[in-house]
């Protein structure tokens, strides 16, 4: 299985947005996706399927390519889970201590978001590759060493109880390179999302949301509608999608105990 990583926020930061795509069938997408770029002549010079970023998406041709990338997504096998973090909500001196600058808690404490988003949905998952996309965040503080050390040990950590890991490589990625062209699915399902919470003037952006909403079946993404359910409820009314707005109330460490992990 392959799990495209990816993330989003606002122009304020006031949400932050981790985003996976579980992908148990890898080439069925990128086919699709090569398949609907170039009928639409979304393609460079030499014939490469070009990048489709949610936020770039303002046009009827846009709007289209990605409609059938959502319908694409539906007609595959994969599933698709995000974290929402509110950052009034956190008090980053939980993720350091005192003397510690607030880039080295940002980078802990996003880590740690990370960390709970992937270990929640991938409880069964033996031998995944794990492809995070360069983040401005994650890169250069140690992402892919901490997600190695937690989940690519045979028997240990997240790893436990498996003689396979459960991550067996994590890799960083660039998405503007066609062959790693799935996460642009992955953007684009996080940015119906982030338009959710901030809808903007550009009316196809907020129709590829509103065309999202509608295969899925769900009122919209907002936090209300959210989060209120377990996530032992959403993998069987909504396996395909799951947005989890994080309670923090409690330390991050306790959040298993909350009503989404139930």
């Amino acid at each position: 299985m392959l799990i495209y990583f990816d993330e989003s926020y606002d122009d304020g930061h006031n949400l932050l947005i981790w985003g996976a795509l579980f992908n148990p069938h890898s080439k069925f997408l990128h086919r699709k996706l090569t398949e609907i770029k170039k009928n639409h002549g979304f393609v460079d010079k030499n014939g490469e399927p070009l990048e489709i970023k949610y936020n770039n998406c303002g046009t009827q041709r846009h709007y289209n390519i990605c409609k059938e990338i959502i319908d694409a997504f539906f007609d595959s096998t994969s599933w698709f889970r995000c974290i929402v973090v509110e950052s009034k909500l956190f008090d980053l001196n939980r993720f350091g201590k005192p003397y510690e600058s607030i880039k080295i808690k940002q980078a802990r404490a996003y880590k740690k978001f990370s960390e709970l988003l992937l270990a929640h949905n991938t409880e069964n998952a033996q031998g995944a590759v794990l492809l995070a996309d360069y983040m401005t965040r994650c890169h250069g503080d140690e992402f892919v060493t901490k997600i190695r050390e937690l989940f690519s040990e045979p028997n240990a950590a997240y790893s436990e109880g498996k003689a396979i890991p459960t991550i067996a490589r994590v890799e960083e990625i660039n998405s503007k390179r066609p062959q790693y062209q799935v996460n642009n699915v992955n953007d684009i399902l996080m940015g119906c999302v982030l338009n959710n919470n901030f809808p903007t003037r550009n009316p196809y952006k907020n129709k590829i949301r509103e065309y999202l909403v509608g295969k899925l079946g769900v009122p919209n993404f907002l936090k209300e509608s959210w989060i209120k359910y377990s996530k032992t409820y959403v993998e069987k009314y909504c396996p395909k999608f799951n947005v989890w707005y994080l309670r923090l109330k409690e330390s991050v460490d306790d959040v298993k105990n909350s009503a989404q992990v139930e």
